[in-house]
């Protein structure tokens, strides 16, 4: 299912034009090998393109024949390729290989231009006729032509792609250099059989493209599909045999994913995940729309995502930013993570995209909290959740690999959340000794959706002062302590949270005696009168509906009750009512 939607992806998006025809793809280029009229260098084309942000210059994305997938094997790419294979430069202290990688290059290139005679395929080919011997001063030749020690450094030591230009121009401008290459792909010499992708004859990939820009994994690119040790074959067949897809279909898959992979403006990280999504139109404002959720810190993007969300899953066929969104389109969402020189699939969801919407509606219903005044937007984004799991003093702020993954996929689908997540966030204030927005919004989240109906009629979203939960009261009872603390003894710089509030939500009965007695030293301590009063009957109130006897003990989803009970009855004090109304799910 995987495959084929990306194949559909790939033949959407190339009958609009929005993606590159068999055979052909983005390729980095540092440098062009300006070639004279005998095949002579004449000049080093400096080819690098600024980056969109600081001052570092990187290789240019340039359409050229698909580049070939080696590992430790010589295989060469038609036009362009590294020092190694364009010059036969010995770089590594291995002069057999370097000289078998010469060869191999100009073997492909008078291969694909043996019936091609037009100016720049002429120049070309006495280029690939020039003697291995010639180039064994290549450092002189390129000081010759002007290169400065870091563009010789890049092209003979950092193994940057040079491509031949004929005349000075990409050899690319000519109709007989493309048609010969297109020629040259579509002749296979692989066996055929009938494709699990297509469902069709066809020749069938022995090795399939690679996936590049995921994050974590080799830079040169990681396999998707990959057989490579005999352990894997099956009925004598070996490599990607053992699962036929044809030629069309690895190049189709990879060609879309690849492409899904380099926008910056729809990819989603997810701690080591890649998260990318389309729908079979190849339409962006599907991507649009998902990525903004995740990523946006826009206040006003933010509320016209929401009135969006809330059309969708009214069954509304809306517009954003012109570009009419069907709720019952196919919506898929692929998340992808490194494994070596492989990459795993973390998951895969189909679903329509009115769904996807409304259970993302439903995550962030779950997780609307009462906020302090500094928070200025309603939504929290995935990273900000994963990030309160993490202590922030720590070198790697990274969270566990797999939770990043499992919350999204949860949200996504609208499954349970994983328990990695609630124990993350106990144990952080545990640690830290307080609960914030974010860290209560989750508890929240994870009591509704986990513990089924039971904290339904208990849990809110601003402090619940008709709740008859202990766990939940004993949370209020301890942020009134405190308050009743901070009015004894104004600015106090340490309170009983700072010695008491872990042992407090764990072991009530050995904790709270001590911190009531404690409290009514503080009492009397008030000098105003009527501030005495308030504290007492604040005590009073709570304490009645607690009883006389504490727990020994609370469950983990105590815990969070406890925390949640903290978190609004401290909010409370600090919040006035008009800033309490959040509208997000209204």
């Amino acid at each position: 299912m995987l495959l084929q939607s990306l194949v559909k992806l790939y033949e959407a998006w190339a009958e609009k034009g929005e993606i590159e025809k068999l055979g052909w793809n983005p390729v980095k280029i540092s440098y062009g090998i300006s070639l004279d009229e005998e095949g002579n260098v004449d000049e080093i084309i400096h080819l690098k393109t600024n980056a969109p942000k600081g001052n570092k210059e990187i290789p240019s994305l340039i359409s050229l024949p698909m580049p070939v997938k080696r590992s430790v094997g010589v295989a060469s790419n038609f036009l362009y390729d590294n020092v190694t294979y364009v010059f036969g430069y010995d770089n590594s202290n291995k002069p057999d290989r370097a000289k078998q990688c010469f060869d191999c290059f100009r073997n492909v290139g008078n291969k694909v231009l043996e019936n091609t005679d037009d100016e720049f395929s002429t120049v070309i080919k006495k280029f690939l006729q020039k003697d291995y011997s010639e180039f064994e001063n290549l450092s002189d030749l390129l000081t010759n032509l002007n290169c400065t020690e870091t563009t010789v450094d890049d092209i003979l030591n950092k193994g940057a792609n040079l491509l031949l230009m004929p005349l000075g121009k990409f050899p690319t401008d000519s109709k007989a250099i493309c048609e010969s290459w297109n020629s040259y792909y579509e002749h296979s010499d692989a066996p055929k059989g009938v494709c699990l992708v297509t469902g069709k004859d066809d020749h069938i990939a022995k090795l399939h493209p690679v996936i590049k820009n995921i994050r974590g994994a080799q830079a040169a690119g990681a396999s998707l599909v990959s057989f490579n040790a005999t352990a894997f074959n099956s009925y004598g067949k070996e490599n990607g045999y053992n699962a036929p897809v044809s030629e069309y279909a690895a190049f189709a898959y990879a060609s879309a994913l690849n492409k899904l992979v380099s926008d910056n403006d729809h990819r989603v990280f997810a701690g080591d995940t890649t998260v990318v999504c389309w729908t079979e139109d190849g339409e962006s404002a599907y991507q649009d729309v998902f990525a903004g959720i995740f990523n946006s810190d826009d206040e006003v993007k933010q509320k016209d995502l929401h009135d969006t969300i809330l059309s969708i899953v009214n069954g509304n066929e809306v517009k954003w930013e012109g570009i009419p969104l069907n709720p019952s389109n196919n919506f898929y969402i692929l998340g992808i993570s490194p494994n070596s020189a492989r990459l795993s699939v973390r998951f895969f969801i189909q679903n329509t995209f009115g769904k996807v919407m409304e259970n993302l509606l439903k995550n962030q219903q779950r997780m609307e909290m009462v906020k302090p005044g500094f928070e200025k937007f309603n939504y929290i984004p995935l990273w900000r959740i994963l990030g309160e799991t993490v202590n922030k003093k720590s070198r790697d702020k990274k969270c566990k690999p797999h939770l990043a993954g499992d919350v999204l996929n949860s949200i996504i689908n609208d499954y349970n959340y994983p328990s990695t997540l609630y124990y993350g966030i106990l144990g952080r204030i545990s640690a830290e000794q307080n609960i914030n927005w974010v860290k209560a919004s989750v508890l929240k989240a994870y009591l509704l959706k986990n513990y089924d109906s039971k904290y339904k009629e208990e849990i809110t979203v601003d402090y619940n002062e008709n709740s008859n939960n202990k766990a939940y009261l004993l949370g209020v009872l301890f942020s009134n302590l405190e308050e009743i603390q901070n009015t004894a003894n104004p600015g106090i710089k340490s309170t009983i949270r700072d010695r008491y509030f872990t042992a407090a939500s764990s072991t009530p009965s050995r904790v709270f005696p001590i911190l009531i007695d404690l409290a009514q030293n503080h009492i009397k301590k008030i000098p105003n009168v009527g501030a005495k009063v308030n504290c007492q009957k604040m005590l009073t109130e709570t304490m009645s509906k607690l009883g006389d006897k504490f727990p020994n003990r609370l469950k983990l989803d105590e815990k969070g009750m406890f925390q949640l009970g903290y978190y609004q009855r401290t909010q409370e004090r600090f919040t006035g009512k008009e800033d309490k109304n959040n509208d997000w799910c209204n």
